[in-house]
């Protein structure tokens, strides 16, 4: 599996952000991910789980308004019966606004691949979310929590899910050029019963992002 036809456009996103404002602040990060999927038909549960590697780039135009461009991929191992292993590939394209320290506003686009040794399925996301901020140690460590929703999904070989909905939580420590970051989501998406079993994925994750500022 490749990213190269994601990197692309992520690539000129963040490159146009960076062009954009003289007052721009450029982080870029890398990230590793523990990651565990379950898809639920009917009374059958089926699990896969791995490791996600990546890298991306954060750009602050100025106080209030930044984009976020991030790939990621790895390989996820069947952990049930009737699971097959597969690899997994991730881009995303967000921007970010912050209308007051407390609050930020996020909306864009995810690609996902997931590709076992017989097939391959693609998905795209239109996200949208807010993330609820803390100071619990002012200047240097923050506490979040994140709510999103997805008002547009499309899996290739399934129909759409009639709701896709995510939640997480995590700890920000920032210090001088140094920014990093600890976060647990949990996705989930349901879809519309097909022969009278509604199929369900959910995903989990806990992600570790260490950035550093660049002027």
């Amino acid at each position: 599996m490749t990213l190269r036809r994601f990197a692309l456009p992520i690539a000129a996103l963040v490159l146009a952000a960076s062009e954009a404002s003289a007052q721009r602040t450029v982080v870029p990060f890398a990230t590793g991910a523990i990651v565990e999927e379950r898809v639920r038909l009917g009374a059958e549960i089926e699990r896969v789980g791995g490791a996600l590697w990546g890298a991306g780039a954060t750009v602050s135009m100025n106080d209030w308004l930044s984009v976020r461009g991030r790939l990621s991929s790895g390989t996820l191992s069947a952990r049930s019966d009737g699971a097959e292993s597969q690899s997994m590939a991730e881009a995303e394209a967000m921007v970010i606004m912050v209308p007051e320290r407390w609050i930020s506003l996020d909306a864009g686009l995810v690609v996902r691949s997931m590709e076992t040794s017989i097939a391959r399925q693609r998905w795209m996301e239109l996200r949208t979310g807010a993330t609820l901020g803390l100071d619990l140690i002012e200047g240097m460590l923050r506490g979040t929590m994140h709510l999103s929703i997805a008002p547009s999904v499309s899996v290739s070989g399934h129909p759409a899910p009639a709701l896709a909905r995510g939640a997480g939580t995590g700890v920000e420590y920032s210090s001088g050029r140094l920014l990093a970051a600890l976060a647990y989501s949990l996705d989930r998406y349901d879809f519309p019963a097909l022969g009278g079993s509604a199929r369900l994925e959910q995903r989990s994750m806990l992600t570790a992002r260490v950035g550093w500022r660049v002027r």
